[in-house]
């Protein structure tokens, strides 16, 4: 019986596309998307991006290079890097209830780090939500709903409350696994 591994991602997070890509090769584990606001977890925690403390800047895209070398993706910082991302995960919320969540998940983390899209730019959402098989303006009124927008800050809350304090974070039962390098770990747990 496989394992249950909860992933909670903000697409801003360059760390959680590199995790991403990794996720179907985890066998023994069922994986269960947490779209949070990672702004809002970081504001609770007093945490701060790493692009905001000079020496760790300096050192990310190096980083980020030989992370996305290592797992053989395309990686292009995005000239609208900080973005917010609201929109985007209630986007996700969204896909995830009406059942096309693989399709619009994968397409919006491209779209933040190899295309260089705006996910500020709800016509941008919709085009992509239409072209992923939801009703582009049916899903764009239902990021709006005061359901979605209750599921984003309970995701982000139960993030919080659970010791997250940035992204990508795993959990596999009570056990927490912070940051992209964590796999063999998380690999070790699941057995």
């Amino acid at each position: 019986m496989n394992k249950t591994l909860e992933f909670f991602y903000d697409y801003v997070s360059v760390y959680s596309y590199l995790a991403d890509s990794q996720l179907a090769q985890l066998a023994g584990a069922d994986i269960v998307y947490r779209p949070m606001f990672l702004g809002a977890v970081m504001q609770a925690t007093g945490n701060r991006p790493p692009g905001t403390i000079e020496a760790k800047r300096k050192y990310l895209h190096d980083d980020i290079a030989r992370w996305a070398e290592r797992y053989q993706l395309s990686l292009t910082m995005n000239p609208h890097f900080p973005q917010n991302t609201l929109n985007a995960l209630r986007l996700a919320i969204v896909a995830q209830k009406e059942g096309c969540f693989a399709a619009v998940h994968r397409r919006l983390f491209d779209a933040m780090w190899v295309d260089q899209a705006n996910l500020e730019d709800t016509e941008f959402l919709q085009k992509l939500a239409g072209d992923s098989g939801l009703g582009a303006q049916a899903s764009m009124r239902a990021t709006a709903s005061q359901a979605v927008k209750e599921q984003l800050k309970s995701n982000t809350e139960e993030a919080v409350s659970r010791g997250v304090f940035g992204a990508p974070t795993f959990f596999l039962g009570k056990q927490m696994f912070f940051g992209n390098d964590r796999f063999d770990f998380i690999r070790q747990a699941i057995g």
